[in-house]
């Protein structure tokens, strides 16, 4: 991976919202707890993240990445 796609990747990070969230069946939609802690520090969030959850929101950066 070089530089500007791991930037990339970051940007895409913090800018996905909760809808797109709930579609990749990362968190439930009527969850109050995960999706205040991704949209305070996704970063970390993803960090902590099962690798479950982590790969359902890679693949949405990786959807954005291929646009």
């Amino acid at each position: 991976m070089r530089f500007a796609e791991f930037h990339n990747a970051l940007r895409i990070l913090i800018s996905i919202d909760r809808g797109e969230l709930v579609d990749a069946g990362v968190i439930a939609p009527l969850d109050k707890v995960e999706w205040p802690k991704f949209r305070d520090n996704p970063w970390r969030w993803f960090i902590a993240a099962s690798d479950d959850q982590a790969q359902r929101v890679f693949a949405i950066i990786e959807r954005r990445n291929k646009s």
